[in-house]
């Protein structure tokens, strides 16, 4: 029989076993569950790929709620009747829809003129303030009864409302682009939480009914029906925790391998070189006692947990001093402003946090996941550890303590990132316990807060890098525009280059000939700016010499 018609003999049941799944992931998915699963991940997916359509749709329903809200106020101090939240003084019910119904109409107004992200900004400014005034008041509300109750919870709550509040505060038009992608992306993990549990309740069982159960039984059962199991727990505990047997040689061989990393990753530092900086992330260990530190986080095991954060200190430590001493002795003249090695991790900003997430999310799930354990080595290059430590001791070396501290907080951005990130990971996958999650809820919170704390206090520096260059960014973008304007458009000259450094605009523009009065390109860019600017331009001159061919 020949090839072809060998191809074209096909079991004929291999048809009806495909309907049959189909009918099967058709009826899976034809839940309550699954449905609300692929809503939010319709909704988390439009809310990305449309970011400007959010931000208006946002800006009217805070000035639906405000306005609903403070006319709430005003039926209750009338007639002593509430629909929703908790009574209060009804005079004091009075001021204070007049004040909701009064900000309400003032951010319509403002959205109307077409500055809703002004509006946005605004208002999350002002409940910046009262979320930070409420922290306080639970700060010390629980200090004052610390006898009568658990002051845990309360100093907890009440310190990550003050953070939130001075973020919301200082940086609110990042707060907003925050919360924002982070409520898209909750809502496109939960809902694909959901399906998969709708998928595996079809092929499993579960005591759960679909149409009456909440979106927080649905994932407790899919946290409980994760759970790997004690003994493959303690496999995959073994590759993050240096334990019996052979202890001292596990410890022995990190370090050893931290040590070759920072040394490859200072002369890569000190030589400019990107390509040596990726050999020194790929055989980095720095990674594996971050990932152990937040599986004990959630699992209770403050031994491991005190012994995995003490390892990471003292490798930073090393790290950093082995670094200086390495450029110390180094016959090589470094130049600060000019090696991207260095440049690149002075000044992080709020990406350099989300790709930390990215990366320690990726790294647990390879952790827990063998088919994926091969993708451990891309995470160690996505994210840089040991890096950041070379160059703060290369640049304390040169005496450059601004660049040091740039540098440290990049470390501490990727470190506290990726134990918050695989911490949430190891939860989803079932690597932590779920009797610990559920009966020991006060030790969890105890550990995890300070994590939580720590990366709200280093968001602030992060977002306020961040804003800084988006605003230089569309300074610089209104600026070019101005100077093309001034040229016009039958002009020979190019604009080369465009920056705003302070107050003053460096303009560099190529071509020949005069280019127009200076003067009123300055008192055009007036208009760009709120403070006066100065104005730098370079012109370069271009000659063409035209030769014509000899006659032949």
């Amino acid at each position: 029989m020949e090839l072809e018609d060998k191809a074209e003999l096909i079991d004929p049941d291999t048809n009806a076993r495909f309907r049959d799944q189909i009918q099967s992931t058709v009826s899976a998915l034809s839940n309550t569950v699954a449905l609300r699963g692929l809503v939010a991940m319709g909704a988390g997916t439009v809310v990305l790929l449309l970011p400007d359509a959010t931000t208006n749709l946002v800006t009217l329903i805070l000035i639906v709620l405000l306005g609903f809200s403070g006319l709430q106020d005003l039926f209750y101090a009338v007639s002593g009747l509430r629909w929703f939240g908790r009574r209060i003084n009804r005079w004091l019910a009075t001021p204070r829809g007049i004040a909701a119904i009064a900000l309400a109409a003032a951010m319509a107004l403002l959205a109307y003129a077409g500055v809703g992200e002004l509006t946005l900004a605004l208002l999350v400014g002002l409940v910046g303030i009262y979320i930070g005034i409420r922290g306080v008041v639970s700060i010390t509300a629980a200090l004052l009864k610390r006898s009568q109750r658990d002051p845990l919870p309360g100093l907890a709550g009440g310190s990550l409302a003050v953070i939130v509040g001075v973020l919301a505060y200082m940086v609110p038009t990042s707060i907003v682009s925050t919360v924002i992608i982070a409520g898209a992306v909750g809502a496109l993990l939960v809902g694909l939480i959901l399906v998969s549990w709708s998928l595996r309740r079809d092929a499993r069982g579960s005591g759960i009914d679909p149409a009456t159960a909440s979106i927080a039984e649905v994932l407790w059962d899919w946290i409980d029906g994760s759970d790997v199991g004690r003994k493959e727990r303690a496999e995959q505990a073994t590759g993050l925790y240096f334990e019996e047997p052979q202890r001292l040689t596990k410890l022995g061989t990190w370090w050893v391998m931290l040590i070759l990393s920072v040394a490859i990753a200072t002369f890569a530092v000190l030589q400019d070189s990107t390509a040596v900086v990726i050999g020194a992330m790929l055989v980095a260990p720095l990674m594996t006692p971050i990932l152990g530190l937040a599986g004990a986080l959630v699992n209770g095991w403050g031994r491991r947990a005190i012994e995995s954060a003490a390892l990471v200190a003292g490798g930073a430590v090393v790290s950093i001093t082995l670094a200086y001493g390495l450029a110390a002795w180094a016959p090589i003249a470094i130049s600060f402003s000019s090696n991207s090695q260095i440049t690149s991790r002075v000044s992080p900003n709020t990406i350099d946090m989300l790709i930390a997430l990215a990366a320690g999310a990726a790294g647990a799930f390879a952790t827990v996941n063998a088919r994926v354990a091969s993708g451990i080595a891309g995470v160690a290059i996505a994210v840089a550890l040991v890096p950041p430590l070379a160059v703060v001791g290369v640049t304390l070396n040169g005496g450059r303590v601004e660049d040091a501290g740039g540098a440290t907080l990049l470390f501490l951005t990727n470190f506290v990132a990726i134990v918050l990130s695989a911490a949430l990971v190891f939860i989803v996958t079932g690597f932590a316990r779920p009797y610990a999650l559920r009966n020991r809820p006060r030790q969890l919170l105890q550990t995890v807060t300070p994590f939580v704390a720590l990366a709200g206090i280093i968001m602030l520096p992060l977002m306020l890098t961040s804003e800084s260059v988006l605003q230089t960014q569309n300074r610089e973008r209104d600026a070019q525009g101005t100077v093309e304007e001034w040229l016009g458009e039958d002009t020979e000259f190019v604009v080369t280059d465009v920056t705003v450094a302070s107050s003053e605009v460096q303009v560099v523009i190529t071509g020949p000939g005069d280019p127009p009065d200076t003067s009123e390109l300055l008192d055009a860019l007036q208009d760009d700016f709120v403070e006066p600017v100065g104005l730098e331009l370079t012109v370069v001159p271009v000659d063409v010499t035209v030769i014509p061919a000899p006659p032949g």
